[in-house]
């Protein structure tokens, strides 16, 4: 057999692996791939030794696990050169050939460790390998901040914690601020302001677990929907690590959120004033705003059956129920079997009464520092 020919039976067995979502051991990465083209680190004899370099911050107390990184660095290069180029992916590649076991198993704060293993490969193997290959430079500074992987704060506080006031917070953003709102009729400052301190407590380069970046903590699909350019996380190309670019999506996203819940929920199940609008829109920045429709659709028809009990005409049942649906704290009630509970269940359903907590509590944080 040719080498040409063996080389497209070894990348056809790579791609086969992908495509069967089989984990792709270190000794399948190093004895069954080659690559046609030269590597980034054959055109650039000084790249492995940067590369090398920056595993120095990992956890590698012993040759051993040094030597596994290096073998991991080649697996993430050949990985590259056949085709795959996704940060997320890359990093299940390395975290699956260490953990195989953990195929398939859904990571909760129970597994942290590993969870912290994942942001570390992340961090410090995939981003670091594929900024180089695209500046084609060695490794200067770090590449993402240690620190970017922390947890958002006040994310599943209780409603009685009550958080810090917004005046104890950064300044340094509130010209910014005060601009973005004019993406966002009626929206205050202040609310704005308070939302940043909840997602990322203003830390512009924070980057989750989840993928969510930036101070505003955007995903992918809500970034481009507000124009932002979307690179490999903790690039320059990324803009939602950007605050300029980053704070006024955030108002371009709480007007999208307003607008599809005017023209879904509110025209259907009532029109939220005062606060409550804004707790609503708030809430479906967080969770979604098919979760908060679903949900007042829930309470629309529990202030039916509250109508009919206390024998309202037909007029009367459904300006109660509309009345009923659009106050914030009447989605809350009933805890995972309220109409928020409900709703969460139905998108979330492996986390449920997490995302009821964390939705429900959102808004009240936001409101609370102001």
């Amino acid at each position: 057999m040719s080498v040409s020919n063996e080389n497209r039976i070894r990348q056809q067995q790579f791609l086969n692996l992908r495509q069967s979502g089989e984990p792709v051991r270190k000794s399948q990465s190093r004895n069954n791939f080659v690559v046609d083209k030269p590597s980034v680190y054959e055109k650039k004899s000084d790249s492995t030794s940067a590369v090398a370099k920056k595993t120095e911050k990992l956890p590698a107390n012993n040759e051993e696990l040094y030597k596994q990184t290096i073998e991991e660095l080649k697996t993430v290069i050949q990985a590259i050169n056949l085709g795959v180029n996704d940060a997320w992916e890359l990093t299940d590649l390395i975290f699956y050939a260490r953990h195989p076991e953990m195929k398939g198993v859904e990571m909760t704060g129970e597994h942290q460790q590993l969870l912290d293993e994942w942001n570390s490969i992340s961090g410090y193997i995939i981003h670091p390998t594929l900024n180089e290959i695209k500046n084609n430079t060695s490794f200067d500074q770090p590449f993402i901040e240690e620190k970017s992987y922390e947890k958002k704060p006040d994310k599943y506080q209780s409603n009685t914690e009550k958080p810090i006031s917004l005046g104890n917070y950064t300044t340094k953003f509130d010209s910014i601020i005060h601009n973005a709102v004019e993406w966002c009729p009626g929206l205050s400052p202040a609310v704005l302001k308070s939302l940043l301190a909840q997602e990322s407590n203003f830390n512009s380069k924070v980057i989750n677990k989840y993928g969510y970046a930036g101070i505003a903590q955007f995903g992918r699909t809500a970034a481009s929907e507000v124009g932002l350019k979307v690179g490999i996380a903790g690039t320059d190309g990324d803009e939602r690590l950007n605050p300029t670019k980053a704070i006024p999506g955030a108002a371009k996203l709480l007007t999208i959120k307003a607008r599809r819940l005017g023209e879904i929920a509110f025209s259907n199940y009532g029109q939220p004033s005062g606060d409550d609008f804004w707790k609503f829109i708030l809430a479906a920045y967080n969770g979604g705003e098919g979760t908060v429709t679903v949900a007042m659709g829930h309470a629309y028809r529990k202030g039916l059956n509250y109508a009919r009990e206390k024998g309202l005409n037909a007029s009367e049942s459904i300006a109660f129920a509309r009345k009923y649906a659009s106050n914030w704290e009447n989605l809350k009630v009933g805890g995972t079997s309220s109409p928020l509970g409900l709703a969460a269940a139905r998108f979330f359903p492996k986390i449920a009464a997490q995302k009821y907590h964390e939705i429900g509590n959102y808004p009240t944080q936001i409101f609370s520092r102001l």
